[in-house]
């Protein structure tokens, strides 16, 4: 058997690579090939190309960015003619993946997609396409499984894979310990991943962090960086100015988990780390800060009240998250002050996680999606519920 398996995303190269090995392990000598990650390599994936690392965000970034999408399209389409695959599995990334997806399903090729767009959250009318080139969504969450079948896309729900690798995590508690012995309240800083939500977000967190020391000089904040280039983009905003420069600031690459851990709370960036923070019931802050002419389209097409997962599951706003194109710093130092003021609220709210957790933090998403893919790729059932046209 021979699956194409696209993802464009840090966090879908983490996803693919767990889904790879556990299709290997249902179907030994299965051939996954694909756009990916350095995990989906380590994982077996036969790269094309390592386009998790060349992640963009934002509407007119990905329109600059147009001719490499193409030509990556291109690029997929010619693999599959040679290599006729029995599937496509596509994770997240749908500014690229649609394409991919129309691409194969013109060459009698089935497509799943395996963590889906949050179409329930922004541009719902986009489900008619998926219809039309996507065989089933393999869905995360409940609520995202309801949607999906009112709007007549066939689904399955197996759960979020972010919980199957934080299963097995295993943490430095060494680092753990390092973290919380240098300040008396440890606050996690979690920028994101991708240069837009980085230079968008970090001189933000940075005012805040000005803020919250001159109240509370004991704080102590910690920046949790996806690699080491990352971490060197906050270091060098840090050094633009001596006020930032002289703040309790340590800046970590590779150590997320344990900075979630050991912080008390955190203020993160909007994105699927919030799962994390639910796996290890730490309370935090959402934020996500963008231009002005995105923040635009965003209010045209956004569909759902919340943007913070854990509030979306919840259906009311459990914790609290600020969108905007303007800074947000002041708005995120009263919410911290107030946790700083008010200790038993970080603890209130814990529970409320805990909760959460217990009901929707459960693994085994990866192993559910792979089964499920080889039942129906090798039982031929239905692949093609939408007439071609």
């Amino acid at each position: 058997m021979k699956i194409f398996l696209s993802v464009g995303e840090p966090s879908g190269d983490l996803h693919g690579a767990n889904l790879a090995k556990h299709l290997e392990k249902r179907l030994p000598g299965v051939k996954i090939s694909g756009f990916g990650g350095p995990k989906m390599r380590a994982a077996g994936v036969e790269q094309l190309y390592p386009l998790s690392e060349h992640a963009v965000i934002g509407f007119l970034n990905v329109a600059m960015q147009y001719p490499f999408f193409v030509k990556r399209v291109k690029q997929a389409a010619a693999w599959m003619d040679k290599e006729k695959p029995d599937a496509v599995v596509l994770i997240d990334f749908p500014g690229m993946n649609w394409h991919i997806a129309r691409k194969a399903t013109e060459r009698g090729i089935p497509v799943f997609y395996f963590v889906p767009p949050q179409l329930w959250a922004w541009a719902g009318w986009r489900v008619e396409k998926m219809k039309r080139w996507v065989v089933e969504a393999l869905t995360n969450f409940p609520f995202e499984d309801k949607w999906f079948r009112s709007k007549g896309m066939p689904s399955t729900l197996v759960g979020h894979p972010y919980f199957d690798e934080l299963d097995h995590q295993k943490l430095d508690m060494e680092v753990v310990r390092k973290i919380q012995d240098s300040g008396t309240t440890i606050i996690g800083m979690l920028p994101g991943s991708r240069g837009g939500e980085l230079s968008h977000n970090v001189p933000t967190m940075l005012q805040t962090a000005e803020i919250l020391v001159a109240k509370h000089p004991g704080v102590r904040f910690h920046f949790a960086c996806y690699k080491a280039k990352q971490a060197d983009w906050v270091r060098a905003k840090i050094a633009e100015k001596p006020r930032w420069a002289s703040l309790p600031i340590e800046i970590h690459s590779g150590n997320t988990p344990e900075v979630i851990e050991a912080s008390r709370f955190l203020i993160a960036v909007s994105g699927s780390v919030s799962l994390e923070f639910l796996w290890r019931t730490k309370p935090f802050v959402t934020i996500y800060q963008t231009t002005w002419f995105n923040m635009q389209l965003v209010k045209l097409l956004k569909k759902c009240q919340f943007i913070s997962l854990i509030n979306l599951l919840s259906e009311k706003e459990v914790l609290p998250e600020f969108m905007d194109y303007k800074c947000q710093s002041q708005s995120l130092a009263r919410v911290c002050l107030s946790w700083l003021g008010e200790p038993a609220k970080i603890d209130e709210l814990r529970e409320k996680l805990t909760v959460l957790r217990a009901k929707w933090a459960i693994p085994g998403a990866c192993e559910r999606a792979a089964n499920h893919l080889v039942d129906r790729i090798q039982n031929q059932v239905s692949l093609f519920p939408i007439p071609l046209n």
